[in-house]
C-alpha cells in the first residue's frame, strides 16, 4: 500500500501527540508499506532510520490550517492509495478528492470543548468535525469513549467510526542532565507535563499544592508563553514550584518521567493522551483527573481526584505509603504493554486500511 499521513506538523516529533503519532504510525508501516508524510513548512527533517518520503508544504499549519490541509491533500492525492489525515481541518476539501483517494479523518477528540477556544472558534471546529463525518471514508477516534461520543453525537453508522489509540514505547536512553539544571533529584517531585491550557487543570493542581505541606516540589513542562493562561499561571511565588518551559527533547522528559515521585495528570478533554502513556511507560504513579477518558487509558486501579482536596490527600497519601507506590508504577507499565505499544497500534491501522481498499473495489 501508498499511505500519506497528513494534517500533524510533521515529522520529526518536536511538537506533540499528533507529531508523535504521525512519526511512530510511519516507523511502523515502513516496513512494509511506502510512506509518505507532510511536514509544514519550517519542519525540517533529516536522519529517519527508516524509509520514508517527505513532502513539505508552503505553509505553517498553525498559522494557515485551512491551506496547509488543502495543500497538503493536493500533494499526495495523484500517488497515494490512503491518506490519513490527523484532525478535522482538511475534511471541508475531501470531496475534491474522493475520486482519488481514500481519506480517513483522526478526529481528535472533542476539539470543540476546549477552553482556549472563543465561541466562534469552537463553533468553527464543530462544523469541521461535521463535515469531516460526511465525507470522510472512515472515522478513526483514539478511544472508546470519543468513539461512543462521536457516534452518537453526529448519528455515525456503526461500520463508518473505529477506535483505535495512541500507543507509547518503553522509554530506552535518558538524559539526566535535566535533573542537575533544575535542581531535582530523584523521587523528590511530582511531575505534570502538559499544554498550560484551562482544561488541563492546572489552577487546580497548583491550588491543591499550594496546600500541600511535604518536602517534594512540583515540576511543571509546558510552554508558559503562548497564551494568557499560561503566562498567568506561571507566575506564583512558590519556590517549591519549578516551570521549565517547553521541554521536547525525549530523553530529558523520559528522565524527568523515571525520576518523578509521581506524574499528575490533569487533562480532562479528550481520549488517550500521549502525555498519559508517556508517563505510564516511565513506570510512573499516576495521579489522574476523574473522568472516563483518563480511566479508559489508566485503568481502574490508579490513583483519581476530582477536585483540590481529592489531590491534596493523594499527593499527602502517597508520600505517607513509601515504596508502597511500586504497585502503581508496575501496573501503568503492563498496562502499557498490553494494550498501547506502537506495533499493536500500526497492525490496527494496518488492517483497517486494507479492509478499505478491499472494500473500495467492490
Amino acid at each position: 500500500m501508498k499511505i500519506a499521513i497528513i494534517g500533524s506538523k510533521g515529522i520529526p516529533a518536536n511538537y506533540g501527540g499528533f507529531e508523535t503519532f504521525a512519526f511512530h504510525l510511519a516507523k511502523s508501516l515502513s516496513v512494509r508499506h511506502e510512506i509518505t508524510v507532510v511536514n509544514e513548512k519550517e519542519n525540517a527533517a533529516s536522519g529517519f532510520d527508516f524509509p520514508v518520503k517527505i513532502i513539505h508544504s508552503d505553509f505553517m499549519k498553525s498559522k494557515n490550517p485551512l491551506k496547509y490541509y488543502k495543500q497538503s491533500l493536493e500533494l499526495v492525492s495523484d500517488s497515494n492509495d490512503i491518506v490519513l489525515v490527523c484532525g478535522v481541518g482538511g475534511s471541508v476539501f475531501y470531496p475534491k478528492f474522493r475520486s482519488k483517494i481514500i481519506c480517513i479523518t483522526n478526529v481528535d477528540g472533542v476539539e470543540h470543548r476546549r477552553g482556549k477556544y472563543t465561541f466562534l472558534q469552537r463553533w468553527l471546529v464543530y462544523l469541521l468535525q461535521y463535515t469531516a463525518t460526511l465525507f470522510s471514508k472512515h472515522i478513526v477516534a483514539d478511544s472508546n469513549e470519543i468513539r461512543k461520543y462521536w457516534k452518537n453525537r453526529f448519528g455515525i453508522s456503526e461500520n463508518k467510526i473505529s477506535s483505535i489509540a495512541y500507543g507509547a514505547e518503553v522509554p530506552l536512553s535518558f538524559d539526566d542532565s535535566v535533573l542537575l539544571k533544575y535542581g531535582l533529584s530523584k523521587d523528590a517531585y511530582f511531575l505534570v507535563v502538559a499544554r498550560l491550557v484551562p482544561e488541563n487543570n492546572l489552577e487546580l493542581i497548583l491550588k491543591a499544592f499550594s496546600k500541600y505541606k511535604g518536602e517534594k516540589r512540583l515540576v511543571i513542562v509546558g510552554s508558559t508563553d503562548d497564551n494568557p493562561f499560561a503566562k498567568k499561571i506561571s507566575i506564583v511565588n512558590d519556590e517549591r514550584i519549578v516551570f521549565t518551559g517547553g521541554i521536547y527533547q525525549k530523553d530529558k522528559l523520559d528522565s524527568l518521567r523515571k525520576n518523578s515521585f509521581a506524574y499528575i495528570h490533569g487533562h480532562s478533554v479528550g481520549g488517550t493522551n500521549p502525555a498519559l502513556l508517556e508517563a505510564m511507560a516511565a513506570k510512573c504513579i499516576c495521579i489522574c483527573h476523574d473522568n472516563v477518558f483518563n480511566r479508559e487509558v489508566a485503568g481502574n486501579e490508579q490513583n483519581y481526584f476530582a477536585d483540590e482536596n481529592q489531590l491534596l490527600k493523594l499527593l499527602n497519601g502517597l508520600e505517607e505509603s513509601g515504596n508502597s507506590g511500586m504497585q502503581f508504577r508496575e501496573l501503568s507499565y503492563d498496562r502499557v504493554l498490553t494494550f498501547y505499544s506502537w506495533e499493536k497500534i500500526s497492525l490496527q491501522y494496518e488492517a483497517l486500511f486494507k479492509s478499505l481498499i478491499l472494500e473500495n473495489k467492490k
